[in-house]
């Protein structure tokens, strides 16, 4: 059974440190009271006052054992000393502190129920232990007043125990409702966020693609001059728009589910470059792929494995889109250490700029870039982008297989720019 305390005010240690510090305290008193005050002797006060200390950090973890051991301690106590004329009796006056202080720790610990019980228990031992006892000395003690004193201040704590606890229970489970309330608010904020998105996709971007698709398929029927090269450069286009509908249409039905039902699709892999390659080079821009052997062995993470598709994807299409007619280079291979993966994308210059590279416009020219920056730095990783001596450009990663995420604001920035000939 698990201890109940006050939510967010008094962890676990501090409780079993306070209640142990309390009991020494109580025992340092009940100790020389029992010996030198009622004329005990020490060979047993000193296990009896310690058995009842102990009592009080054991009653947070074992409430049923520490209450057994503080009765029979207080039992045995209490028949072995005698009454003393002016003093309390039959519990002494640490002896009552000991078990007010047992009674509203099981209240605060385990609820009113339990230390209800415990005090009812208490009381009716306490005046069987008196009922012994007169009957031997009589009836000219303080027994009753003590009886009456204990029953009054243990009362007290028990019900202050109990509201505390009962009130540090409705603190923590309003601090759970208002955590539920919160991460419902967000995910609806998410899923608002990811419909509008996939409005705009579908608006706009799948629009235009349609559009695409639909113009190079009857470019053939429309232009009958056209040469069978440019048909084939067409059809390929039209090919190419047509892939990029059918992801766009898995896209939008991931981004318009609310995440419980997420459709799984297929994520690309290190298995699927060869194609991503070949495509590049049936677009026009000769592409050639090295994988290390090394890879085939080991065990890559999913995640690594579509990150590190993705940005040679990318790579790829700033060599298409600013370095037309370059050939591009690509190398994934296991880091020296064997715990990443290394990805290098080169070109080398071209001939003619490509028509989408505007060096004014910034903004525009680093979003690819910053979208490779991201991915590695997800991982744990991280990339660069720039010149190379002699003249191209290289996109290189760093991609751990261990991946550990960074906090947002502490995503590495290793110098990615746009240049020319790979501005995305």
């Amino acid at each position: 059974m698990a201890v109940t305390r006050p939510v967010g005010r008094a962890p676990a240690w501090s409780w079993t440190a306070g209640t142990a510090i309390a009991g020494i305290l109580l025992v340092l008193l009940q100790v020389p009271t029992t010996t030198g005050t009622y004329g005990l002797a020490l060979g047993a006060g000193i296990p009896l006052g310690l058995l009842q200390g102990l009592a009080l950090p054991l009653a947070l973890r074992r409430p049923l054992l520490a209450t057994a051991v503080q009765f029979v301690a207080a039992a045995a106590t209490a028949l072995v000393v005698d009454p003393v004329d002016g003093h309390a009796w039959p519990l002494t006056v640490p002896g009552v502190l000991l078990l007010v202080a047992h009674v509203g720790l099981l209240a605060v610990s385990r609820g009113w129920r339990p230390a209800a019980l415990v005090w009812g228990a208490s009381l009716g031992g306490v005046a069987c232990l008196m009922a012994v006892q007169v009957g031997e000395w009589g009836s000219e003690t303080a027994g009753d007043i003590t009886v009456a004193v204990y029953a009054a201040s243990s009362l007290l704590v028990l019900v202050a125990g109990s509201v505390w606890q009962q009130r540090s229970r409705l603190a923590g489970e309003l601090s759970a409702a208002q955590r539920d309330v919160a991460v419902e608010q967000a995910r609806r904020a998410l899923v608002e966020e990811r419909t509008r998105i996939a409005r705009e996709l579908h608006d706009v971007v799948a629009h235009t693609m349609s559009v695409v698709h639909m113009q190079a398929t009857t470019a053939r029927f429309r232009l009958p001059d056209l040469s069978s090269g440019a048909a084939a450069e067409l059809q390929q286009i039209a090919g190419s728009a047509k892939a990029a509908m059918a992801e766009m249409r898995q896209l939008l039905g991931v981004l318009r589910d609310d995440g419980a039902n997420a459709p799984v699709t297929p994520t690309p892999t290190l298995a699927d470059l060869p194609e991503l390659v070949a495509g590049t080079a049936r677009g026009g821009t000769a592409a050639r792929l090295t994988v290390d052997p090394a890879l085939a062995v080991r065990e890559v993470p999913e995640i690594v494995q579509a990150a590190a598709y993705r940005v040679i994807q990318e790579a790829l299409s700033n060599v298409v889109r600013h370095a037309p007619g370059a050939p591009a280079t690509v190398d994934v291979r296991l880091a020296p250490d064997g715990r990443a993966i290394e990805l290098s994308i080169s070109n080398p210059p071209s001939a003619s700029p490509g028509p989408g590279l505007d060096v004014r416009d910034t903004t525009r020219a680093r979003h690819g870039l910053i979208g490779i920056r991201e991915r590695a730095a997800l991982l744990g990783g991280w990339s660069s982008a720039g010149p190379v001596p002699g003249g191209g450009w290289q996109v290189g990663a760093h991609l751990p297989l261990a991946a550990e995420v960074p906090v947002a604001t502490d995503l590495p920035d290793h110098g990615v720019a746009a240049g020319p000939g790979a501005a995305p």
